[in-house]
């Protein structure tokens, strides 16, 4: 696609954004921008702020949003947008670019000298950044500066180091038109980073070619701790896989036994350590007087071994320590982009086997997410009189399915897809997570930013135990994420969406600006809990049915949010964060008890316990009838394709399989034997017996 096509796309995207949203087209566009990058490392998790004011000799302030400081590198983003009502690309020259980035560098340098954060407003969250800058500036390792714009960069611009602020380096990220046309066209959920090993004096890595299958390579490396270190403070957090990136913000970066063996030990590092584990999409290797060098490194993610290599930089940096005679071990494989979603997760699962980064956080190919996909793609939303099409909601398992599902098709056929999976009818896995944890009562942990709340949702569905598998796990909980788990998401959904065209509209009276999303989640917690309170749920099941949250709901949501919004900026003597009182228990403990009278009116919108629970119970008694259906049709697939016959022949299948399995296998094989199995336990076990005997090395033979 070339940039003045997708900019015709960019400005619908921020058009729809900006109507469903009461936001200015430059606000839109950064919101639209932060949400594709949402889960690239180089961005973060994203907060909106509206700030502009003079500073220190009249100096401009400005931004439009930032993330906070990254727990895995120590690195703090500040994003400002630039946009044109253009129908044709326009340049972005250098001078609009310094322009830009100096009423961010001023903001900075406000917060830190000159204590910006007295000067601003609680309810802004400007105030946040502006104190994090101020009172944690020994955390920050690294300020990056992310400017948003649908121009195009000129071809004469020269990107220049950036003067440090309080000692903290700089470095600027310029997102033009080319560039996001490229980000969203490629698919990928992140930004690939090329690594020249070579430059600015960096040495080349040693290695061994130790295993090669197709288009997969490994190679077993000596990488100095001088080396690692640079890379990382470098480069950050863009070079750990996601769901490490998530672990050690939740964990905490630093081991304190890696820093010890630095300090005492550094020769016996390369013998005490496990190392690291990492792929990238291209491996450059050169050979140098017999020994294969890695020069170049395209996309690297460290998959294992994230906390080693925080800890080996912090050594260097914070402690001061040396890293001389320190070498890590690393394995490092060569997976192509086509297969990275696929082998990716997998490598990650397994080479965290031992560290118990809960298979469960490697999630996007995760049953749930698949099942939870094929539920959007087929379930219908309940026609309505005054609509001759029924559309569906759209569930975006990995970021960008929706847009890259359209971006190629023709005006005609994209008009058809629209209609289907109208733009607001978007649930990404982040959002799906928000939702439920709304629903049950969590907001404080909704507070925490997108891809930590998603963590704490994906714990949900990890075994946890040494007894039961993953996919023994999944089993069980199968039947209560099933349709009517969906459409309940998608009435909270409505619920939330509602909620904050409530926030919206009351801007010109109670709403002070700043702080939404957590007005929103615990708005709509209390409103959960309250009704609660008096044995009734909220009728999930009539908002799905009208696709509207209600007249009732709405009332109930204008009354509640003011006051949460007092409690949510009233925080307790000592706690000056708001971004950071709302993420704790106690937050919601106080939002929870307030007394809110609750009006007769609001029943109208309500279903008693009883009624609730008998849905429940009859809705996982359909998942499991669901889980069936689904289970025979995949098990009579492998009947047509042959599989059953293909195992019964297995030479080794007299080993592994008992006789009764091999009968079980032997009536599978045919449509006629397989129409007799009748009982659930004979399906449940056939797919048992495939488990195991794949895993004793079973593979049916192509054909």
């Amino acid at each position: 696609m070339q940039p003045e096509d997708f900019l015709d796309e960019l400005t619908q995207m921020v058009a729809r954004r900006s109507a469903a949203r009461h936001l200015v087209d430059t606000l839109a566009f950064v919101h639209e921008v932060a949400d594709r990058l949402a889960d690239d490392p180089v961005f973060g998790e994203f907060r909106s702020v509206e700030y502009q004011s003079p500073g220190t000799k009249n100096r401009t302030l400005k931004l439009h949003g930032f993330t906070p400081i990254d727990e895995s590198d120590g690195t703090v983003g500040i994003v400002i947008g630039k946009w044109e009502d253009i129908t044709a690309p326009q340049t972005l020259g250098t001078a609009v670019v310094d322009q830009l980035s100096s009423w961010v560098e001023n903001f900075v340098r406000e917060a830190v000298e000159n204590n910006l954060h007295e000067k601003i407003a609680h309810a802004n969250d400007a105030y946040d950044l502006a104190l994090q800058l101020n009172s944690e500036v020994h955390r920050i390792n690294r300020i990056r500066i992310h400017i948003f714009s649908n121009l195009s960069l000129s071809s004469r611009f020269k990107e220049d180091s950036r003067d440090d602020i309080a000692g903290i380096p700089i470095e600027r990220h310029i997102w033009d038109l080319n560039r996001l046309t490229a980000l969203y066209e490629s698919g990928r959920e992140r930004e690939a980073v090329r690594i020249e090993l070579e430059e600015s004096g960096g040495t080349a890595i040693p290695c061994l070619e130790a295993a090669r299958s197709g288009d997969i390579c490994s190679y077993l490396c000596v990488v100095k701790g001088d080396q690692l270190a640079d890379m990382f403070e470098r480069y950050g957090s863009r070079l750990l896989e996601g769901n490490v990136r998530a672990f050690l913000g939740m964990k905490g970066g630093v081991n304190k036994g890696i820093r010890a063996t630095i300090q005492d030990e550094p020769g016996l590092f390369f013998a005490y350590n496990n190392g690291i584990a990492a792929t990238a999409s291209d491996v450059t290797v050169e050979s140098r007087n017999g020994q294969l060098m890695i020069t170049g490194l395209t996309d690297l993610q460290i998959v294992n071994g994230g906390q080693t290599t925080a800890s080996i930089l912090s050594a260097r940096k914070k402690d001061h320590l040396s890293l001389t005679g320190v070498s890590v071990p690393m394995k490092l494989t060569r997976v192509f982009p086509d297969r990275a979603q696929e082998l990716i997760p997998s490598i990650a699962e397994f080479a965290n086997t031992q560290n118990k980064v809960a298979a469960a956080d490697f999630f996007s190919n995760h049953p749930f997410h698949r099942k939870m996909e094929e539920i959007s793609r087929r379930l219908l939303t309940p026609a309505r009189a005054s609509q001759r099409i029924q559309s569906k909601w759209f569930y975006e398992r990995a970021r960008g399915q929706y847009q890259n599902g359209k971006i190629y098709l023709d005006k005609s056929k994209k008009a058809v897809f629209e209609r289907e999976y109208p733009a607001e009818q978007l649930i990404s896995k982040t959002d799906l997570a928000k939702y439920a944890h709304t629903w049950d009562t969590r907001p404080h942990w909704v507070s925490l930013g997108a891809q930590k709340n998603f963590t704490k949702f994906a714990g949900a569905f990890s075994s946890g135990s040494a007894e039961i598998s993953e996919s023994e796990n999944w089993e069980r909980l199968s039947p209560l994420y099933g349709e009517s788990f969906f459409r309940n998401m998608v009435a909270v959904c409505l619920v939330w969406k509602k909620m904050e065209e409530t926030v919206d509209a009351g801007r010109k009276s109670w709403y002070e600006g700043g702080y939404r999303v957590n007005i929103v989640t615990y708005t709509l917690a209390k409103l959960f809990q309250d009704i609660r309170n008096t044995r009734e749920e909220l009728d999930l099941e009539r908002i799905w049915n009208s696709q509207d949250a209600g007249e009732e709901v709405a009332a109930r949501l204008e009354e509640i949010a003011p006051l949460v919004q007092q409690t949510l900026l009233s925080p307790p003597n000592g706690i000056r964060n708001i971004g950071e009182w709302c993420k704790r228990t106690e937050c919601w403990d106080a939002i929870a008890a307030l007394e809110i009278p609750y009006v007769s009116t609001a029943r109208g919108m309500t279903i008693s316990k009883d009624i609730y629970q008998g849905k429940k119970a009859d809705n996982r008694k359909q998942g499991q009838v669901d889980d069936a259906i689904d289970l025979q049709s995949k098990l009579l697939h492998l009947t047509e394709s042959g599989y059953w016959a293909s195992l019964y022949s297995w030479p080794k299948g007299g080993a592994h399989l008992s006789p009764t399995d091999r009968a079980l296998v032997l009536k599978a094989s045919t449509l006629q034997g397989f129409l007799k199995i009748g009982l659930q336990k004979d399906w449940k076990r056939l797919a048992s017996i495939s488990e195991t005997a794949e895993g004793e090395g079973f593979r049916q033979a192509a054909g």
